[in-house]
């Protein structure tokens, strides 16, 4: 679905949606460096798009034991974490309003 709506708001050729909008880059995966893979082609992705994305803080989160509480909201350790990149994620969006 993801590659559907980058192509999709990409067309017609040259006039993107996606040009000089701000994105940020996260994933989780089941392994250590699944969700890293992935991050990689998209940002190369999002960089012929001519998005700027945020390049740190990375997150390649593991989704393993400790990770979500049992009533399914994130865990302390974890939510720290994400609420860093959420920091410098809405600091690089304001960064590049026009």
């Amino acid at each position: 679905m993801l590659k559907n709506a980058l192509d999709l708001a990409s067309r017609p050729y040259g006039q993107s949606a996606w040009k000089g909008k701000p994105g940020g880059v996260i994933g989780m995966s089941g392994g250590p460096i699944g969700t890293a893979l992935a991050q990689q082609h998209l940002r190369n992705v999002l960089a012929y798009l001519d998005v700027p994305t945020l390049g740190q803080p990375e997150a390649f989160l593991q989704h393993k034991e400790g990770f979500f509480e049992a009533d399914g909201s994130v865990g302390a350790g974890s939510k720290k974490f994400l609420q860093g990149w959420m920091d410098a994620y809405v600091g690089w969006v304001k960064r590049h309003q026009p």
